[in-house]
């Protein structure tokens, strides 16, 4: 029997769901359909957005209202651009409407939305519904100072995570943070600003070792990022520093107190060898 790889093996068959504690062993095989606009793979990776405000549409980091977009295959692997696809939610509190725009009514939680087209559908996609974000706050330092040594040390040449609480003035509910917002940093070294592939001197840690400029807040409404240095790119300047900017939008407009602008100083370690 042949299977289809890629993009097709993140679709399941049409009910799967409804029956995912039922075993059915079988010794026979199916050909998959290889006629002219007939569905084989469908792939459904991401979402314009992690997050809808409640009572609002999805909408993209520009604030444009964004549909839903899923993507049909054909058995050769051929994107298929005039099949239906249905967009469905497993939970209460959102509404899906035509061409795939979502609206929530819920005040929170996290819903679960598969697409489906022909006889597959794929595994949910999770949205989380948030409050409304009004302000961003430091809860760190906005200006510290990083002693790095050389040779390259990862955790010596590390600094403290630079960390951003989105806050809300919708408390309903005792909640005053933002869960499931988008939170862009941005470094600059020496005036210049840091391109995402660059990690020559300077460049942004997300968790352990990824190399990441956009964190998503959590369920306390925080988000960050660190700094990590090589000091071969500042042996010229020891009194380098890194600045760095952290933004968000609501809207597609600077919420209050955004951007936030942290600033390292990069001083090399006493006693360190060099």
């Amino acid at each position: 029997m042949t299977r289809p790889t890629g993009p097709f093996a993140r679709a399941l068959p049409l009910g799967l769901i409804a029956a995912a504690m039922v075993m059915v062993a079988t010794t026979s095989c199916t050909e998959i359909n290889s006629a002219a606009g007939h569905v084989a793979g469908l792939e459904f990776d991401t979402l314009p957005a992690p997050s809808v405000v409640a009572g609002d549409t999805l909408r993209d980091s520009l604030g444009r209202a964004a549909p839903l977009r899923a993507l049909a295959f054909g058995a050769s692997g051929d994107l298929i651009t005039n099949t239906a696809i249905q967009y469905i939610t497993l939970d209460t509190g959102i509404t899906i409407g035509a061409g795939g725009f979502v609206t929530a009514q819920r005040r929170s939680g996290t819903v679960k939305i598969l697409a489906s087209a022909g006889s597959l559908q794929t595994q949910g996609r999770s949205l989380i519904i948030a409050r409304r974000p009004d302000s961003a706050i430091a809860t760190g330092k906005l200006r510290d100072s990083l002693f790095y040594v050389t040779p390259d040390n990862a955790t010596t040449n590390t600094a403290a995570a630079l960390t951003v609480k989105v806050a809300t003035n919708d408390t309903t509910g005792g909640i005053a943070t933002t869960q499931g917002w988008l939170v862009s940093y941005q470094a600059f070294f020496r005036g210049n600003a840091i391109a995402p592939g660059d990690t020559s001197v300077v460049f942004l840690l997300g968790d352990g070792v990824q190399r990441s400029g956009l964190d998503t807040t959590g369920s306390d409404g925080t988000a960050s990022r660190r700094v990590r240095v090589r000091p071969i790119g500042i042996t010229q300047a020891p009194n380098d520093s890194v600045v760095v900017l952290a933004t968000v939008r609501h809207l597609g407009a600077h919420i209050r107190g955004s951007p936030l602008r942290f600033v390292i100083f990069l001083r090399p370690k006493l006693g360190a060898a060099r």
